[in-house]
């Protein structure tokens, strides 16, 4: 699946940039008379599942259903996500960059200096317009149920303010998966439906709540003839761990085995499955990762259940995406239903549960963290780095930097009798799935107005030459694709098989003196081989791309 070092430049035509409104009525006239029926769109998204999670990309998990979709579909060995939630939801609803959509920083991480920036307003902002926009305005159902995180202060900054018809959804990052209390000391845990706060519904678990709303969404206008487009954000496998108690003992024996051979088996399986080149060899623990058999017993014991737990989490969510597909079934819409599954970000390598703040919170709201209590909906933990490089298998750091393992996430669609089975390695990003929405909804994309105001143009491509085969490639050597989070150090940019990364934002690197390092992810996707002083030159010209792309973003570091 890995190429050596490309050398030849697939151009792909893709749909003309255009003002939406007259264009896409157009289009959809024509689909119309032609007799084209147009597919609905799903975007279903986990929350911090790692890359290697999924049985299809090396997983020991149990995602029977996720994989078998998988193997019926195209699976993108090299999708980027962006490092965090917010950011990597504003590229996701836009296809702009997250500094051009409000988020050059994760809302709570914004800085005096930064405040005052458009690129830094912490919610999605008025420069840009998302996909369920263009699709309600091309004649779609547009729902929405899950995670928001990208505004909530004012309606107008919610799902239905941005393009959802129908919308149930937690406004913050994160909450306790049975909707009572916040996600950490202080916080709340809003949820809205149709733009006005609700209390969640009395049997609320995230997971399953969300499915359910999201058919009762397209059980409501199924007989209007409009397809629609489902946006559907779990918040699972996010912490807290929490889980219905059926799944707490299913695997525990499996992962008192450890997180280094787990780690070490999952390597095995994605050389097998041809995930990466068999050559490679399994990259070092991480130093902030302890040997698993250094553990005392009762560290061992309750490293075993948080990720037993964890597992419980994933196999439920999996059953439930299994839901939703049977309904589609059901009512005559699975083979017209593009369905795009991917994770927002790398996997969390965060345990919050073990800060002293949030140990004193634990307390006072009455939870515990006890080795019996692990999942139950009055415990609230997560996993740490242990898991979490088992997780990101094969690659490099997690959630929050933009190493590989931060932002390399599996990825697959699934259009029955549409597009090519099978494996692609080509790389593309986050920024790429509004434009593939659009280019399968026959909709424009917009230029640079939209309803009176100027907006940032969409900035990714459509996948659908690579999902149809058409294409081995999106982007070619000379296109360059950058991306940085929080204004500290934590930058990279793609070119071709090519990556330089500066990493120097809190325990992954050297701080304001990490040097700028260079990358062959064709041959070396685990970044252990720094190839910068080999090709300087190289270096020199993706550094000062980067650079460039960094002034067009309104970039304010951190001082």
């Amino acid at each position: 699946m890995y190429r050596k070092v490309s050398r030849f430049l697939i151009v792909v035509g893709i749909g003309a940039l255009g003002f939406v409104g007259f264009s896409s009525l157009r289009e959809t006239a024509e689909a119309q008379v032609s007799g084209r029926k147009r597919p609905n769109i799903l975007f279903i998204i986990a929350d911090d599942m790692g890359y290697s999670d999924l049985g299809v990309f090396g997983g020991e998990l149990p995602t029977p259903n996720l994989d078998a979709l998988a193997k019926q579909g195209m699976m993108l060995t090299n999708f980027h996500t962006g490092p965090t939630c917010s950011p990597s939801r504003s590229m996701i609803l836009t296809g702009v960059d997250n500094h051009r959509a409000g988020l050059g920083t994760m809302p709570d991480r914004i800085t005096d200096d930064q405040r005052d920036s458009p690129a830094y307003r912490g919610v999605l902002n008025d420069d840009v317009v998302t996909v369920a926009d263009l699709l309600k305005d091309g004649g779609y159902h547009t729902y929405m149920t899950g995670k928001w995180h990208l505004g909530e202060d004012e309606k107008r900054l919610r799902p239905n303010g941005r393009g959802f018809e129908e919308s149930f959804a937690i406004l913050e990052g994160g909450a306790d998966h049975y909707g009572r209390v916040g996600f950490g000391p202080g916080a709340e845990a809003n949820y809205a439906r149709n733009g006005d706060i609700v209390d969640p519904p009395d049997d609320f678990y995230t997971t399953k709540t969300y499915t359910d709303m999201m058919i009762e969404f397209i059980e409501k206008n199924r007989n209007t003839g409009k397809p629609f487009f489902g946006y559907l954000a779990h918040t699972a496998p996010h912490e807290p761990l929490q889980v219905p108690p059926q799944y707490h003992q299913k695997y525990l024996a499996q992962y008192s085995a450890g997180w280094d051979q787990l780690r070490e088996a999952r390597f095995e399986r994605q050389k097998e499955l041809g995930i990466i080149p068999d050559y490679l060899e399994l990259p070092p623990r991480w130093s902030t990762v302890e040997a698993w058999n250094s553990l005392s017993s009762d560290q061992r014991r309750i490293e075993t259940k948080k990720m037993a737990v964890y597992a419980g989490m994933v196999e439920y969510m999996d059953a439930q995406i299994a839901r939703l597909v049977d309904y589609l079934k059901e009512i005559g819409e699975y083979e017209n239903t593009v369905i795009i599954y991917f994770t927002d970000n790398g996997a969390s390598w965060r345990d919050f549960s073990s800060l002293p703040d949030w140990k004193e919170w634990i307390e006072e709201i009455g939870y515990s963290n006890s080795y019996e209590n692990i999942g139950n909906p009055d415990s609230f933990t997560g996993l740490g780095y242990g898991w979490a490089q088992v997780m990101t298998t094969p690659h490099f750091g997690a959630k929050g930097t933009m190493a590989e393992g931060g932002t390399r996430g599996h990825f697959f669609v699934h259009y029955p009798g549409k597009i090519k089975i099978g494996k692609n390695s080509a790389f593309t990003s986050v920024k790429d799935l509004a434009p593939t929405a659009l280019d399968y909804a026959s909709v424009s994309r917009p230029g640079t107005t939209y309803k009176g105001r100027t907006i940032h143009p969409l900035e990714g491509k459509s996948m659908r030459p690579l999902f149809e085969g058409l294409a081995e490639r999106l982007y070619g050597d000379n296109e360059p694709v950058a991306f940085e989070l929080y204004g500290t150090v934590n930058k990279a940019l793609y070119l071709g098989d090519w990556k330089i990364l500066r990493l120097g934002d809190g325990v992954w690197g050297d701080g304001d003196r990490e040097p700028w390092k260079l990358f062959n992810l064709g041959i070396d996707p685990t970044e252990q081989h720094d190839l910068s002083q080999q090709y300087p030159a190289l270096l020199e010209r993706m550094v000062e791309m980067y650079e460039q792309e960094e002034k067009g973003w309104g970039f304010i570091p951190v001082r």
